[in-house]
């Protein structure tokens, strides 16, 4: 299994009216040619949605990465798995020569996931899965789904660590940058929110451009990432790099104690 966990995938820009404008994908980090090496046969692209039944939405989101991989890296079949192909999951991830697992809300896409059962379609699967933002955060063993939208924070019922797809240990936390001064119901989301939860179990934040690779084995960091642990946070990681920190991951999620923040 090749997992690729990134915080978004260079496909387009926004004009002045917010219009996705699409253009190839980028190469920050190598990522695309780490895409390129880890897909030997370029025939059925799969977009795994964030919800089962927002059709516009998902096409607002899905359509210029389709494109983008049309222009950069083209297959010759391109699948949207959602709500209208939802009775051939099984026969689309099957036949699969990558799944990308879209960004969007992580609680929404997590039950959609649920819904349809992939993780266990995903078993028998041995391609790349690409995940961005909340697709990211979905591919783990246990999600840290950090609230983003309003009322979420103060939610006696929203649960922040929630089952999912068990492709990773790896907790991403996406978009780091973005997060560092953004306030949500009245709270600092990253000092109020993530560091006192990073207390209950540790994530990895990475920021747009940088990534993570897990082959099954080992884990590697692409680019700047930080460590959440402890209620404490550190850099790990530097741009353009390449770091391998599977000890780390150990540490983290089977001897969680050894972690020491300096």
């Amino acid at each position: 299994m090749n997992l690729i966990l990134t915080s978004c995938l260079n496909c387009y820009t926004k004009n002045e009216n917010g219009e996705r404008i699409t253009h190839k994908i980028g190469n920050e980090n190598g990522i695309l040619d780490l895409i390129k090496k880890l897909t030997p046969k370029p025939d059925n692209f799969v977009y795994v949605a964030s919800t089962q039944d927002d059709f516009i939405s998902t096409d607002v989101y899905a359509l210029p990465v389709i494109d983008s991989f049309k222009m950069t890296f083209p297959f010759k079949n391109y699948t949207i798995l959602d709500g209208r192909t939802i009775d051939r999951a099984r026969e689309i991830i099957e036949n699969a020569d990558l799944i990308y697992l879209a960004g969007g809300h992580v609680p929404t896409q997590n039950a959609f996931f649920k819904n349809i059962n992939l993780k266990s379609l995903l078993k028998n699967v041995d391609v790349l899965i690409l995940g961005e933002s909340a697709g990211s955060m979905n591919a783990a063993d246990i999600v840290y789904a950090q609230p983003e939208l309003e009322g979420e924070t103060v939610d006696t019922e929203y649960n922040r660590y929630i089952n999912g797809l068990g492709l990773t240990k790896i907790s991403i936390l996406p978009h780091f940058e973005e997060r560092i001064d953004y306030v949500l119901d009245g709270l600092n989301i990253l000092r109020d929110i993530s560091l006192p939860d990073c207390k209950l179990r540790p994530f990895i934040a990475c920021g747009d451009g940088s990534y993570i690779y897990d082959n099954g084995e080992k884990q590697f960091v692409y680019g700047r990432a930080y460590l959440f642990a402890k209620g404490k946070y550190k850099k790990i990681s530097k741009d353009n790099s390449i770091k391998n920190i599977t000890k780390l991951v150990d540490k983290l999620y089977l001897k969680e104690d050894n972690i020491i923040m300096e």
